[in-house]
């Protein structure tokens, strides 16, 4: 099993992922956001949003559809603009960031993960590491094909080093894309309903993956998230948007409460405990 073979992996003391070197007693915030505000014409998609994520957490972003969502992922991947506010990456405006910088900083993956284009999975997963590659395509870390062929193994992807992308499943091209964000080597990682085409094994195997990595490497976490039970389980907090405005912020057990996601979802919900873990769960009551 390639869930079990991974956890083993996790416990080595050391190992190539580790971003950390942040002292416990003296952590600044990787992310903030101060009075962001971001319209589209007449239409204000989000407005005044302040929020802070400390290094290390895992936030799931939450909310209806049309809340703003994955226009907050947008700004914070530097790819849309804010019209008011300002976002502060490491305590540096975002903006100041040049794109080979945020890219050695910042990866993001979306819903649909790769194109399912004609190239070689071991090619794909080595364009992680164009951002830290000189113009002549040597790569500033002397152990890339070394970290290439690890995360193959991690991911059970070894067989496929060879197969191009179009002759994959969409769930193994999942696979191939979540390899290229870790050869990346980010310290933030921003997720855009990553899970949304995954079957409920591959789902429930994605979300193992990034949280071992995670866990491993201290690496920041962002994601949004339509299973609300998936993100109970796997995020440290959780950010409820409404109409572009935070409804709520906190702990997964704070905003998985019958009342909040009455008034979030206008759904009536009956919450209750996962039989394994002690995490609130949500189910849905007849209208």
């Amino acid at each position: 099993m390639m869930l079990s073979k991974w956890k083993k992996r996790s416990t080595t003391p050391s190992n190539p992922y580790d971003h950390s070197s942040t002292s416990a007693g003296h952590r600044h915030p990787v992310l903030q956001l101060k009075e962001l505000t971001k319209r589209y014409g007449e239409q204000t998609v989000l407005h005044e949003i302040n929020w802070s994520v400390q290094p290390g957490e895992c936030w799931g972003i939450v909310g209806p559809n049309g809340s703003g969502k994955t226009t907050l992922l947008q700004l914070l991947a530097g790819t849309e603009h804010a019209q008011q506010g300002e976002i502060f990456l490491q305590q540096r405006p975002l903006h100041t960031y040049s794109r080979r910088e945020l890219a050695q900083h910042t990866a993001v993956l979306g819903q649909e993960g790769l194109a399912p284009l004609h190239y070689p999975v071991k090619e794909v997963l080595a364009m992680g590491r164009y951002p830290y590659q000189n113009w002549l395509g040597h790569d500033q870390l002397a152990t890339a094909d070394q970290l290439l062929d690890e995360i193959m193994e991690r991911l059970d992807l070894k067989e496929l080093a060879d197969r191009p992308l179009d002759q994959l499943s969409g769930g193994q091209r999942q696979r191939v894309a979540f390899g290229k964000v870790m050869a990346q080597q980010p310290k933030l990682l921003l997720l855009d309903e990553p899970t949304t085409y995954l079957d409920i094994a591959y789902q429930v195997h994605f979300m193992e993956w990034l949280d071992t990595w995670r866990r491993e490497s201290n690496i920041t976490v962002i994601a949004v998230l339509h299973d609300l039970n998936l993100a109970a389980r796997y995020c440290d907090r959780l950010l409820a948007l409404q109409e572009g405005q935070i409804m709520m912020q906190g702990t997964p057990e704070q905003l998985m409460e019958e009342s909040v996601l009455k008034q979030l979802f206008r759904i009536r919900p009956a919450i209750v405990h996962h039989p394994d873990i002690d995490v609130p769960q949500l189910l849905l009551k007849r209208r």
